[in-house]
């Protein structure tokens, strides 16, 4: 037997077996098709790339220590705040009467209940970001708790690793979750430094060859707890582009959120329940939660999701707000590759007289998003949707707000991805002050950005016409 015809029939049994994955995992039919394409076309390469990114963990348990045990921990807590939350929707006449069945459909689906006592401050860019991180957690007297998915050397860690230092010394427990393929750039020698000063660190899923298919399922959460009272939860990572300009792109423009109050509890937990996965330690025990003194008067509800959820959490709430709006839905997020739902959703929107306006960058780290992205603009146009391109570095946002009453800002994309695979974390404000405030900024952002009419879009050249088809084969799979 030749060793040409032993290439072949081991090439042929990896594609078969991948076949059976994809067919036994119930995926969505045209991202079967998809997966088949680059199989049986990319030989061995395609296989392993389905290996890597393709195969469905959702339904072989993976995540079953993590479900069981988060919610029995946390019911206690739940319990008792639940009947206050729900006597408190059914007294007030304001926005959260709009949106009752969405906070009911999130209470359900997400086990977040939606809290009052709350005050939240809206942040932008990466400088007024840590700077009131870092003033945050100076305060701290018992924990900082934080992950993100991208957390890598540069001044930022040293910072943090200086603030730590200290803290630690003063009886403060420090724990860190960092993705480990999005933190693929932080040292060893960095996380010695942490390891030595006292930081307990973890990485999310470490990449290892053996376990290819959890490559796939990343968390893409960035959250700081400081003695759960004081959470921050948004799109900025601790990367020095963030203080200073990218080589690439340029300046990195971002929004992030602090919250004060009751709801840090319920961000607190989604941090609890990535650090018991991570770690098997449980830290979910009695008076880990706080019932606080009035703070503010602001409604929020965290939404979390992640492919240990039943539902896709996180995509339910974009379409009820697409679907609940009465004037506008106005989005700013760089990644906006929608499956099939949420672009009839948005083109539904925009037909109906909603007005539906979306900020993506001019510009993108990467040409496949780039074009991926772009591949979806004709049909967002001819149903309304108004486009528009930030032309100042690259926008980063993940923001959603509609008719001067609720807003989302969290780290959720507009894409498969952040909807089936990724770990992610929205905080939804049902409140007008909130939501104007952002509104504000967001009318900052279109004054930094051209609209793309329907007539420039036609007028492209073919060549990105052809770039953009070829990218959309692989949407399925972003």
């Amino acid at each position: 037997m030749t060793w040409v015809l032993i290439i072949t029939l081991l090439e042929f049994a990896l594609a078969l077996s991948c076949l059976y994955l994809l067919i036994k995992d119930g995926s969505k039919p045209e991202r079967i098709w998809t997966w088949i394409f680059i199989i049986v076309f990319m030989p061995f390469i395609g296989a392993i790339l389905y290996l890597a990114f393709g195969v469905n963990l959702r339904r072989q348990k993976m995540f079953d220590l993590k479900t069981k045990i988060d919610y029995t921990q946390f019911e206690h807590f739940i319990k008792k705040y639940s009947q206050e939350a729900e006597q408190n929707i059914l007294k007030r006449h304001d926005v959260t009467s709009t949106y009752l069945h969405l906070i009911r459909l999130l209470t359900r689906v997400n086990s977040s209940i939606i809290t009052f006592n709350n005050k939240v401050q809206i942040l932008n860019d990466g400088s007024e970001t840590f700077d009131s991180i870092f003033e945050a957690c100076e305060k701290a007297e018992k924990y900082i708790h934080l992950q993100y998915y991208i957390f890598i050397d540069g001044e930022l860690a040293d910072r943090f690793l200086r603030l730590f230092e200290k803290k630690i010394k003063q009886g403060v427990e420090v724990r860190l979750i960092y993705d480990a393929l999005g933190s693929w750039d932080l040292s060893n020698k960095m996380i010695d430094k942490y390891e030595e000063v006292g930081v307990q660190i973890f990485s999310f899923m470490p990449v290892r060859f053996g376990r290819l298919a959890r490559l796939n399922y990343r968390n893409h959460r960035k959250i700081l707890i400081v003695d759960g009272i004081v959470g921050f939860t948004g799109g900025i990572n601790v990367d020095d582009k963030y203080i200073k300009d990218d080589d690439l792109l340029g300046h990195w423009t971002d929004t992030h959120l602090k919250i004060h109050g009751m709801s840090v509890n319920f961000l607190h937990f989604v941090f609890l329940a990535d650090w018991l996965f991570v770690t098997r330690e449980n830290l979910i025990k009695p008076g880990m939660f706080n019932f606080m003194d009035k703070i503010g008067d602001t409604p929020v509800q965290i939404v979390s999701s992640g492919p240990d959820a039943d539902y896709p959490n996180i995509l339910q709430q974009y379409l009820y707000i697409l679907y609940q709006a009465k004037e506008y839905v106005y989005i700013v997020n760089p990644y906006i590759i929608p499956d099939s739902t949420l672009s009839l959703a948005l083109k539904t929107a925009a037909l109906s007289g909603i007005d539906v306006r979306i900020i993506v960058p001019k510009s993108s780290e990467s040409a496949m998003i780039h074009w991926t992205v772009q591949s979806f603009f004709s049909r967002f146009l001819s149903a309304g949707v108004k486009i528009y391109l930030f032309q100042e570095g690259f926008i980063h946002s993940k923001v959603v707000l509609s008719d001067d009453a609720v807003c989302s800002i969290g780290t959720a994309n507009l894409d498969i991805r952040s909807f089936e695979q990724n770990f992610e974390v929205n905080a939804l404000i049902y409140n007008k002050e909130v939501t104007m405030n952002m509104k504000r900024q967001f009318n900052i952002f279109l004054k930094k950005s051209l609209q793309l009419t329907p007539e420039e879009h036609s007028a492209r050249p073919k060549i990105d016409r052809v770039k953009e088809k070829l990218a959309r084969l692989g949407s399925p799979l972003m």
